[in-house]
């Protein structure tokens, strides 16, 4: 019998509601672990849909990249084995305060404060559908429109992650839509769950099970931990060496394949978006958790809080002897051809 083979993932994902959409925007990044600290990132497997030659003259399915998230659920589910780590780019839980709050619970019609996040994420469950009522790129996700009763200012609050991340309100529904990514995104969780996956929230929940470990992420907050300055959805060429040579100071092999770094560096959704870069920024995380360079960000939450937010994983920041930390200047790259990894 033939070893199995661990394989580790990153995913930006996005939910618009409609297919076709969702299709464009969740893109997943996958690396199978070849030995001690060896990591290959191949065009195969799930990263095939990655560098495939898109069929326009065949079902829409074919023009696309990523996934709908259904597909998605299914896929890592029916895998989970060999799955060891999948980091998934948003928010897993609400800041404690609305789960604690009557008012907001009675803007979806219910009678109390949910008070956890299981509450929560059972309400949601029942709310959200993962399924289309059809085959077509306009088809929708089911999304009961009593959750829009969340959508105003008052619950753009920050989990107490979200502060030394500098991430966004899990429920701001303006300019990046995370509002559909939270709701949408718990009810892909409970999927993983069902189907035997860990959704860790905080490190005491890692246990001795590393098989089917489920993280949030958040890729902005990885980039500045692998010593990256600046904004990497304008430079991301410069963001992926950055990360890359963070890997191979922790004494990481990657063998990166170039269809799939083109893919990472170039692919864009609007209005400019590099989803593909996002998606290996989560990959690297997940490689950094899985060798024990993760840093759970806590703000200042209590226990208690903790249990209920969660905490953003990102890889344990690369300090100097002199506790600095360090920053490697990397040159642009102006040939995509040229390997990022030599």
């Amino acid at each position: 019998m033939s070893e199995r083979i661990e394989l580790l993932i990153g995913c930006d994902i996005g939910a618009p509601l409609a297919a076709g959409a969702q299709s464009r925007k969740t893109i997943l990044i996958e690396a199978a672990r070849a030995g001690n600290r060896h990591y290959t990132i191949t065009a195969t497997g799930r990263n095939g849909r990655l560098v495939r030659k898109l069929d326009r003259g065949g079902h829409w399915t074919d023009s696309r990249r990523g996934w709908r998230i259904p597909d998605l659920a299914r896929s890592i589910v029916e895998d989970h084995p060999r799955v060891s780590v999948a980091a998934f780019d948003f928010p897993f839980s609400i800041p404690l305060d609305l789960l604690q709050s009557a008012a907001f619970a009675h803007e979806v019609g219910v009678n109390a404060a949910f008070g956890t996040r299981a509450n929560w994420t059972h309400f949601v469950e029942q709310h959200v559908g993962l399924e289309f009522e059809s085959n077509n790129a306009g088809a929708k996700l089911r999304f009961d429109t009593v959750l829009h009763g969340w959508k105003h200012k008052g619950f753009w609050k920050k989990r107490a992650t979200d502060v030394p991340t500098n991430a966004q309100p899990a429920l701001k529904h303006m300019y990046q839509n995370l509002f559909n990514m939270t709701l949408v995104g718990s009810r892909f969780l409970c999927s993983l769950r069902d189907g035997d996956m860990q959704i860790l929230l905080r490190p005491e929940e890692r246990g001795r099970r590393l098989a089917g470990s489920v993280i949030e992420t958040y890729p902005g907050a990885v980039a500045a931990a692998v010593g990256f300055k600046g904004n990497y959805k304008q430079e991301p060429e410069c963001c992926l060496k950055a990360a890359i040579s963070y890997l191979q100071q922790q004494g990481i092999a990657l063998d990166f394949d170039l269809e799939v770094q083109k893919f990472c560096l170039e692919y864009r959704t609007p209005p400019n978006d590099p989803d593909g870069a996002d998606g290996f920024l989560c990959l690297v995380a997940a490689i950094c958790f899985r060798e024990g360079l993760a840093e759970w960000h806590r703000g200042d939450a209590t226990a208690e809080r903790l249990g209920e937010e969660g905490c953003i994983v990102t890889p344990v920041r690369l300090l100097s002897t002199s506790g600095e930390r360090v920053r490697t200047p990397f040159p642009s790259v102006e040939n995509y051809a040229e390997p990022l990894v030599k």
